[in-house]
């Protein structure tokens, strides 16, 4: 295949990029700005759900095209850091973020009338109540991928945005990329054929929580970091120091996450399923690895089938169809025969939503009251591909799925995991 003609910049490029690039945001006043820029008075105003590492990469997306005036987290020391964060950002810009207010509990935040709009990144246990509150609380809503924990919760989700009106944009934001437009675009073009075959390769399901109990760090309100999920007692892999900025483990434990099967299933599901044109549905089987399936493999109802396997080219997806292969991840763009990958489209070619900046993209929606590139049932499809993975490699046998009831097929045990683990007090009420 012909190599790397379009390469993307890793994730810790990307999330550098996003801070310097925030530091350099102006916010003064209109007339000395001219004509085209917003005032601070005209700018949508968001708080943050959730301060770890994911949101010291988003606050440096959304400072320069919003006005961060609130953040929250279960963790003192996060969230210090994060308004630290935020304020740096506004100061070398000129500008500052007094006013700024800090809350422990979501709810505080979402009872703050002077906030337009949320940005959720919290642990997945906790994405299926912050979503649902804000919708009911008139928040518009970024909430961090994967959607939801549990199929069923991603349907609830779902409901909530559409009941209560709002705008959700679900942060897959490949499909802002135009890498990845590209090769989806090429795929249901037709110019490799018919698809047959699709190979995602991320990385493994979850376990059960099995590390020991250390002591309870200082500022850290463990039973609201637990919330709705079982309880365990704190463990740092769960929830690091916060002078340590790394993306914390507990996505590999089936309790608070659903593995590097979501994780970054999200994101390379997300595009099979793109290219597949089913947003609005799914695989119809789902087989573990078996005598008869060497990997886990997923069935649609045309026949494609899909697999989550390693054919060694870091996590990304591969498209074979009948005329040619398209190869895709964030460190390339490769196709079988090498030449489709220069190929410019004409009014004849299929056409996508065109969005080339995913945060941008949500604030023009907020304004302008219509769908952004991935919404909540986008993100809710994606999830759930990720989840029927997860089911089978843990029952250990073929699921027979209808995507339009979402249900499995004479499978009571598969059924009841479709929901997912809410502690009382919480509930998931719409």
């Amino acid at each position: 295949m012909k190599k790397n003609i379009d390469k993307n910049i890793s994730r810790r490029q990307f999330i550098g990029t996003g801070l310097m690039a925030a530091a350099a945001l102006t916010i003064v006043p209109r007339h000395v700005l001219g004509k085209g820029f917003l005032a601070p008075s005209d700018q949508i105003t968001l708080g943050f759900i959730g301060a770890g590492t994911q949101s010291r990469h988003l606050v440096g997306e959304f400072a320069r095209r919003a006005r961060v005036i609130a953040g929250c987290d279960v963790y003192a020391g996060k969230l210090e850091n994060f308004k630290s964060l935020t304020e740096q950002l506004y100061e070398k810009a000129g500008s500052s973020a007094k006013g700024f207010k800090s809350y422990v509990d979501f709810r505080e935040l979402l009872a703050n009338k002077e906030i337009d709009a949320v940005v959720i990144a919290t642990p997945d246990h906790w994405h299926a109540i912050n979503v649902i509150e804000a919708a009911k609380a008139g928040k518009d809503v970024f909430c961090e991928k994967p959607y939801s924990h549990s199929i069923e919760e991603g349907r609830l989700m779902v409901q909530a945005v559409e009941k209560y009106k709002r705008i959700n944009q679900t942060g897959n934001m490949q499909r802002s990329w135009k890498t990845f437009q590209k090769a989806v675009r090429l795929v249901r073009s037709g110019y490799i054929g018919d698809i047959k075959e699709i190979k995602v390769h991320v990385g493994p399901p979850p376990k059960k929580y099995d590390l020991k109990p250390e002591t309870l760090p200082a500022g850290l309100d463990w039973e609201l970091w637990i919330g709705p999920a079982e309880f365990n007692e704190f463990n740092s892999e769960l929830a690091p120091v916060p002078t340590k900025h790394v993306f914390p483990n507990w996505r590999n434990y089936r309790e608070y996450g659903a593995g590097m099967t979501a994780d970054w299933g999200a994101h390379m599901f997300d595009i099979a399923q793109w290219g597949l044109d089913k947003d609005n549905s799914g695989p119809i089987a789902v087989y573990p690895p078996d005598k008869d399936h060497k990997y886990l493999t997923f069935l649609y109802e045309n026949g494609t089938v899909m697999t989550h396997e390693n054919f060694s080219r870091g996590n990304g997806v591969r498209f074979i169809g009948t005329k040619g292969v398209i190869d895709i991840s964030r460190e390339y763009l490769e196709s079988m025969p090498g030449n489709l990958v220069n190929h410019e489209f004409t009014d004849k070619d299929v056409k996508l939503y065109e969005s080339s900046d995913h945060y941008q993209n949500w604030l023009d929606c907020i304004k302008q009251r219509r769908q952004p590139i991935c919404t909540a049932e986008i993100g809710h499809r994606t999830a759930t591909v990720c989840f029927l993975a997860n089911i089978a490699y843990e029952l250990k046998r073929p699921l027979s799925w209808n995507p339009v009831t979402e249900e499995f097929a004479c499978d009571d045990e598969a059924n009841k995991m479709r929901s997912g683990y809410v502690r009382k007090p919480w509930s998931l009420t719409i």
